[in-house]
């Protein structure tokens, strides 16, 4: 989409201040073919969240501690719904005062830069680009094709007299992979995130079945971490919850996007939803397991089960099922930034083709390098921070600046207590992912 981008002098020279700015809705002037209702899209967002990550969140606990984890977890959640309604609210000002329907997350921080001071005027096209390239980055995809794959060769493998490469197996997945990133229309892909959703739960049920097959016990289990577990309880639980690249996607696209912020509003009701799932099997995990818990609790279980298998199985069609709606934003930035010099009947045969040729290339780095998640995470470990918490506060800063930021410029202070934490998300996790990979070659 592209937009004219007018600064703060002009648009008051143009008289669009706030009281003729007040019978101008954004949301009512979007023209959408097809438009995902709000279940849909609280579907999309639970989904884009709740991961087989979960059955990572008793290990998180364990970091955390009973006491600490549980409060821990839950403002973590509230944190990230702040994030998110900085974003979202904020576009829907600029859209407002632009009189302008609808903004991505790049166009967003393009527009905030761009009422802001002179010198904050050229970051716009920078911070732009950087969420842009970053996000046509199939980090999600990538990592999943790896995961599937690698599943499917533990699982076949060790229950059959075949001894397949994990590459066979990756290439196998890509098979019905073809057919799913081919669905255009978020609303289409609803049933895709509702089948994953509900084999993740399954995968919760079994899981819980296997805690409370003996008593728990408190004993010896902390109650708050020490400063070591600190840093892996905080990056864990944060990013349990993170799902920005699928922000703008799922709100823009929505039949009712008044209900996205608000309350209860889509965001905060999936992140309360989130923070009791998360913190009710962390803590169950933990007190079944205590210290001998693993990255994932299904590491516990008796691996020559067969219900122990079925987790793995339903975790890698849940994940192939989730391909779908991760795929669906590096194409779509792809798409609008390209679309414009394809002739408008080509349009269906140059989708279809940017499509298969992101799949290929996805399916290619995994087959060339099956252990790419380590390196994706390294990746991740450095702008995920950046996309979930400093570019939320730099778009609020820059719009409020320079005396919209309350009594004793108490959301600035906030803005800057929250920039810190995300400093250090990212320099411990850029640490972690650095070890990691020193560990991979060791």
């Amino acid at each position: 989409m592209s937009i004219n981008v007018t600064s703060k002098d002009t648009l008051a020279e143009l008289g669009t201040d706030d009281d003729t700015q007040d019978d101008y809705d954004p949301y009512k002037h979007r023209t959408i073919s097809k438009p995902n209702s709000t279940f849909g899209t609280f579907v999309h967002v639970m989904k884009g969240a709740m991961g087989v990550g979960i059955l990572s969140m008793p290990f998180a606990i364990r970091n955390g501690g009973l006491v600490f984890g549980v409060i821990g977890t839950f403002l973590l959640g509230m944190l990230y719904s702040h994030c998110v309604h900085l974003l979202v609210d904020t576009a829907y000002k600029i859209c407002k005062r632009e009189r302008i329907p609808m903004l991505s997350f790049a166009e967003t921080l393009d527009h905030a830069c761009a009422l802001g001071s002179p010198r904050i005027r050229p970051l716009g096209k920078i911070f732009k680009n950087i969420v842009d390239y970053f996000l046509m980055i199939p980090i999600s995809s990538m990592i999943y094709m790896v995961f599937v794959g690698s599943t499917l060769h533990d699982v076949i493998n060790a229950r059959t007299d075949l001894d397949w490469d994990v590459r066979i197996y990756i290439l196998l997945a890509a098979v019905p992979a073809i057919g799913i990133t081919q669905v255009r229309e978020i609303k289409y892909l609803v049933p895709f995130s509702a089948i994953a959703t509900t084999l993740i739960f399954a995968n919760v049920v079994i899981s819980l079945y296997y805690i409370f097959k003996e008593p728990l016990s408190f004993d010896d289990r902390d109650l708050f971490p020490s400063f070591n577990s600190l840093t892996t309880f905080l990056g864990a639980a944060y990013f349990a919850f993170d799902a920005t690249s699928l922000i703008f996607p799922v709100s823009n696209q929505m039949k009712h996007p008044e209900h996205y912020l608000g309350c209860p509003g889509i965001v905060n009701v999936n992140n309360i939803c989130l923070a009791i799932l998360y913190s009710f099997i962390g803590v169950a995990g933990y007190l079944r397991y205590g210290d001998k818990i693993q990255g994932s609790i299904t590491l516990n279980f008796p691996q020559e089960e067969d219900l122990a298998m079925v987790i793995q199985v339903l975790s890698a069609v849940a994940i192939l099922f989730s391909i779908g709606i991760f795929f669906y934003v590096p194409i779509e930035i792809v798409w609008r930034r390209v679309h414009d010099r394809v002739p408008p009947k080509w349009h269906v045969a140059a989708q279809t083709g940017i499509r298969l040729l992101y799949l290929i290339g996805i399916v290619g780095i995994a087959c060339g390098v099956p252990d790419i998640g380590t390196f994706v995470g390294f990746i991740g470990a450095v702008f995920n921070p950046i996309l979930a918490l400093w570019f939320p506060i730099i778009v609020d800063t820059i719009y409020r600046w320079p005396g919209d930021f309350g009594w004793m410029k108490w959301r600035l202070v906030k803005n800057g207590l929250m920039a810190l934490f995300g400093l250090y998300l990212l320099i411990t996790g850029t640490i972690s992912s650095v070890e990691d990979i020193i560990d991979l070659y060791n």
